[in-house]
């Protein structure tokens, strides 16, 4: 099997962008699966589970995330750079087997200790939806590996298999589960573990680890050197994007979590959008050799997608008042201070275009130290700032946690990029047009939320749609040859 750097040498920065605009958009649209699935589900959710039930749901999402972060912990990534170097692909297997082994022995830690650290997360004892959720952690993590691995073999039909069944099988699972028994959060978490075990079966199918092979100890110490930064990196957004959610139902209570996940969830939708794309094109990224030539691609690429962010930002806010009322009931209040949750949320994105285009540079060149300088200094700023804001601000204080400690993240993280390899001068254009998008976005939230205003502003948001895409066909035929 030849790796992708021997069948993708693009012999430009347009070609290579085209590359990643072109087919790279379309693994980023199969990772983003569970994106629209959540999307959704969650409004079904809201309105079919007690609002207990649907906050200790959305708490449960946080720690299955949390653990993911933990039990692969950037070997998922680091699969994917050494897929594309390795050209019979029998070494990154069994560097996939043994990531395997390391997250299912983490999950086996972590499930032996959960009577000491669930009732800190306000989870009641480590049995019922703490132990559902370490079902999702263990067969998931092993797909999450698997799927790095297929996609940097460029195996997209089976990367598409793989990725939603785990993705839209465990919500179609869990909402038959619903209709069929009781409307409990357990119930609907069932479903995941199942989709997931299948997932896993398909995955071991067409991966083949190599689990009865000897490792080579400078294989593996070399792939920990570049996995460990990029675990506390990814450990670091799961601080700043998930566990507010934990420190929600901690502080403010069931309630409250309950109310920011529904406005996370439309606001977040952007932020995941940009997490997909940049796995999507690493192993992209990597196949273009030329230190240059891939800086350049990076910045022309980030560029585009600030521009398409900021249609999107303008997009989700106008229709957020309208949207919060479509995904929960009266019941969540969705006129105070909800709106300000989703735009705060979504404009998240625009820091996290920085700092996924520094990262790809500095991930590329095998340099993942400066993720976790860049990640730890992110977790203290949004430490300071969520426990100064919570209490007087609520949940429009955590909201603001993120986005200020996300800005910090690019900050530091562009630093270390420029010193790899020089910039080329920002473009002003883009600048601007972002700027005053986002600020038509910020004077919106403001609106009044009556029956005819909300109208106006849905009606707005879908028209928004025309400039949205428009500006992705320009970046698409730009970036050709």
């Amino acid at each position: 099997m030849p790796s992708i750097q021997d069948v993708e040498q693009p012999d430009d920065d347009a070609g290579a962008q085209r590359d990643l605009f072109g087919r790279g958009f379309v693994y980023a649209a199969v990772w983003s699966t569970q994106l629209a699935v959540s999307t959704l589900v969650s409004p079904i959710l809201a309105h079919v589970l007690p609002i207990q039930e649907f906050g200790s749901l959305a708490a449960a999402i946080a720690l299955y995330q949390l653990l993911t972060v933990l039990t692969v912990f950037g070997l998922d990534q680091t699969i994917e750079m050494r897929r594309v170097e390795d050209p019979d692909g029998q070494r990154s297997r069994l560097l996939l087997a043994r990531a395997i082994l390391f997250s299912w022995s983490v999950t086996l830690i972590v499930a032996l200790s959960s009577p000491w650290w669930a009732p800190v997360f306000g989870f009641n004892g480590a049995g019922g939806l703490v132990a559902i959720t370490l079902g999702w952690t263990a067969p998931g993590a092993a797909v999450l590996l698997m799927l790095g691995f297929i996609q940097a073999e460029d195996r997209l039909a089976r990367f598409a298999t793989v990725s939603i069944l785990a993705s839209a099988g465990g919500p179609l699972f869990g909402l038959l589960l619903v209709a069929a028994g009781e409307a409990r959060a357990t119930t609907y978490a069932l479903g995941g573990v199942f989709a997931q075990c299948l997932a896993l079966l398909l995955g071991l199918l067409w991966t083949k680890p190599r689990f009865l092979a000897r490792a080579g100890q400078p294989m593996l110490r070399t792939a920990f050197v570049l996995a460990v930064p990029l675990g506390f990196a990814a450990l670091s957004q799961y601080v700043l994007n998930a566990a507010d959610r934990l420190v929600v139902q901690r502080i403010l209570g069931e309630t409250e979590v309950a109310r920011y996940q529904v406005a996370f969830v439309i606001g977040q939708v952007l932020s995941l959008l940009l997490t997909f794309t940049n796995r999507a094109w690493l192993p992209r990224l990597k196949g273009i050799v030329q230190l240059p030539m891939r800086w350049r691609v990076i910045e022309e690429a980030r560029n585009g997608i600030y521009l398409l962010v900021a249609w999107a930002v303008l997009g989700v806010t106008v229709a957020s008042p309208v949207l919060l009322r479509v995904f929960a009931p009266a019941s969540y209040h969705p006129e105070d201070g909800l709106v300000t949750v989703v735009f705060l949320v979504a404009c998240s994105a625009f820091p996290l275009a920085s700092v996924a285009a520094s990262g790809q540079l500095l991930i590329t060149v095998d340099r993942s130290a400066p993720l976790a300088v860049g990640a730890g200094v992110a977790v203290l700023i949004k430490a300071v700032v969520t426990a100064a804001l919570i209490m007087p601000l609520g949940i429009v204080g955590a909201a603001t946690g993120t986005l200020v400690a996300l800005l910090a993240q690019a900050v530091v993280l562009r630093w270390f990029a420029v010193r790899t390899s020089p910039p080329r001068p920002w473009n002003r254009r883009v600048l601007g047009v972002a700027a005053l998008l986002a600020a038509l976005a910020f004077a919106s939230v403001a609106t009044p939320q009556t029956l005819w205003w909300n109208a106006g502003k849905l009606v707005l948001g879908i028209l928004l749609l025309v400039p949205f895409f428009m500006t992705y066909r320009r970046l698409v035929a730009n970036s050709g040859p």
